[in-house]
């Protein structure tokens, strides 16, 4: 049987030290690496040689969240009927003639656009309508939305949306439309109805809406009417044509819950201007006081956010402000932004009246040479969330109510909020419908997230080393696990109230296995690296990569609970036969002090430190 690596610890998502990586709310960026070497022979934890890998990778995962699967089904009390409708393409062909490189303009809030992208060749956005008239029920609730992606299109379907369409209703052409979203056969009604009222979303790497017990999303009695639309948009970022069937499964059941679902968006789109050459450029957008003055008093409950933007985007933060524009909570934060990885990010957070809405996207275009503005290409931007919300509240905006545009609506009420230094005119908002209040330039709030307690590992009274069977790697006590690639996985648990992640790596390798936290790359990522000596003791080693080179050894170590041990493992990494994990006897040990005690052959910096200034003396 093939030979394995499990290395196990435990960490709390904030540690205090400046050497980690915060584990964030949303999207963690891992990096995964493994060697059939190990470091020399005699080397204690804190040495700086590392055999170079033969295996590596990054990944991006929610570790603090349960996210829901298309395995888990929506709770419905016993003897509820529930029901399926499925909005899906059926084998259509995705190639250049589908994109917007082929004549196709934009249509956003009665204005076009004609995209610019280098890459609006390889970028196509389908359109297909769907009458709800044909099901058996005049009025359900829609529990859950499923994507249904066609297995070797995974990399390609970028994103699907749903939008509600009041305007198919009355024009039999439409209602049966299917093809190009924005070409010049599509009619205007269609156009018309994208980037209007969302009623469900999916986006790469991302899973189901699922609805709280409490609430769904009502079709009929005049909340949502009969028609939607789906949009697909599809990254054919090798230019190869192919077939697609993907889409969304809508689960609902005729028995009403006690709420009704809405979805609110807010963010930047059309006015967007981001310079190249930029390493950190910032764009915020706020949804102010006057779109929610009119909110039921008890305010309404935020369930799920939806962060969104393109490939230049590094982070995106949300936020809920009141009236003063003062930070209330956060409305989800994505610090390192994977665009290939959008999950929803669950919530319980509530609006009242008069509160703000605030939207923050960062960019890097440090490798562009022309200004990225906003559009549907990937390399083209925008800057929005999607917030689902119960009870629906028809005083609310409508999703194209409070988001930045750079042309002037007659229905919406707007204010100049900076000059654009890359355009003859000014930069106005669109605010909410008919508002008919005034906005000074939304600025950034004093904050974006809530105030983090960090706790470091000397505060807890657990043992930083594990041995014997107290060490034991059992999956079974883990309740998620990840497939990273052949021959590497990881499972983790993790404690909200404690703050603290327990995670183990499992490698098909003979050396050294290490785990990393960060931003997707070696540079800046907190890493640990465990092994294996000839005597069977194992070493762990806590590092931070300052470059893309040997990261280095932190001044203490920030884990607990760590053990690393070898076994013999089938071809899936199961039915595994363990040694007992032993610790080395040079592995370091940290102090409730915080100082490092090192092996002999290793010297702490404290004391490298004073080497070098006697040498310096004694010259």
């Amino acid at each position: 049987m093939p030979s394995w690596k499990a290395l196990k610890f435990s960490r709390h998502y904030d540690t205090c030290s400046a050497e980690d990586v915060p584990i964030p709310e949303a999207t963690t960026r891992l990096i995964y690496a493994s060697s059939e070497n190990n470091p020399p022979e005699g080397s204690s934890s804190t040495t700086s040689s590392i055999p170079y890998h033969t295996r590596r990778g990054s990944v991006s995962v929610q570790l603090r969240s349960n996210v829901p699967t298309q395995d888990d089904v929506p709770p419905v009390p016993p003897d509820t009927p529930l029901y399926h409708m499925d909005f899906r393409v059926n084998n259509i062909t995705v190639s250049t003639s589908t994109s917007l490189g082929s004549g196709s303009s934009i249509f956003v809030l009665g204005q076009d656009f004609t995209s610019t992208s280098t890459d609006a060749e390889k970028t196509s956005y389908y359109c297909k309508t769907f009458s709800l008239e044909t099901l058996d029920v005049s009025t359900f609730h829609a529990v859950q939305f499923n994507p249904i992606i066609e297995p070797g299109n995974k990399k390609k379907v970028h994103h699907i949306l749903l939008y509600e369409c009041p305007g198919l209703a009355y024009d039999s052409a439409s209602a049966n439309y299917e093809g190009r979203c924005w070409g010049d056969e599509a009619p205007s009604s269609v156009k018309n109805c994208n980037f209007g009222k969302v009623i469900a979303g999916w986006a790469i790497g991302g899973g189901p809406i699922m609805m709280p017990e409490v609430a769904g999303m009502r079709f009929g009695n005049g909340i949502h009417n009969k028609y939607a639309l789906m949009e697909i948009h599809y990254d054919n970022y090798d230019g190869a044509d192919f077939v697609d069937s993907s889409g969304l499964r809508m689960l609902y059941t005729p028995t009403l819950r006690q709420h009704d679902v809405g979805v609110l968006s807010t963010g930047a789109l059309a006015g967007l201007h981001i310079p190249a050459g930029e390493e950190s450029y910032s764009v915020n957008a706020r949804c102010p006081s006057g779109c929610t003055s009119s909110v039921r008093s008890d305010g309404v409950t935020i369930f799920s956010s939806f962060l969104h933007a393109h490939t230049s985007a590094t982070s995106i933060h949300a936020a809920l402000l009141d009236g003063s524009g003062t930070f209330k909570e956060s409305l989800g934060a994505e610090p390192f932004y994977d665009f290939n990885f959008q999950q929803a990010i669950a919530l319980n957070a509530t609006v009242m009246p008069g509160d703000q809405l605030h939207v923050k996207c960062t960019f890097n275009t440090q490798h562009r040479t022309k200004a990225t503005r906003f559009g549907l290409a990937t390399d083209d931007e925008m800057c929005l969330t999607y917030l689902w919300y119960y009870p629906y509240d028809s005083s609310l905006p409508n999703s194209n109510g409070c988001i930045f545009t750079n042309f002037d609506l007659s229905t919406y009420e707007t204010v100049d909020i900076r000059p654009d230094p890359y355009a003859d005119d000014l930069l106005p908002i669109a605010l909410c419908e008919n508002a008919g209040f005034d906005l000074a330039s939304p600025s950034e709030p004093g904050k974006m997230i809530e105030d983090k307690i960090c706790k470091s590992t000397f505060q807890d009274e657990q043992p930083m080393f594990l041995e014997g069977a107290e060490a034991a790697f059992d999956r079974t006590l883990y309740s998620f696990s990840k497939e990273l690639e052949d021959g590497f996985k990881i499972f983790w648990n993790f404690n909200e109230d404690d703050q603290v992640l327990d995670l183990a790596a499992l490698a098909q390798t003979d050396g050294w296995v290490g785990i990393g936290f960060g931003r997707g790359a070696m540079a800046g990522s907190d890493v640990v690296i465990g092994w294996l000596d000839e005597d069977g003791g194992y070493h762990f080693s806590d590092r931070f990569a300052v470059a893309n080179d040997v990261p280095v050894v932190d001044s203490e170590i920030s884990y607990f609970n760590i053990a690393v041990m070898a076994g013999q493992c089938n071809e899936n990494g199961e039915n595994c036969v363990w040694e007992d994990a032993i610790k080395s006897d040079l592995i370091s040990t940290v102090l409730m002090s915080g100082g490092t005690t090192s092996s002999p052959t290793s010297s702490p910096p404290m004391v490298l430190l004073a080497l070098l200034l006697m040498t310096l003396l004694l010259k």
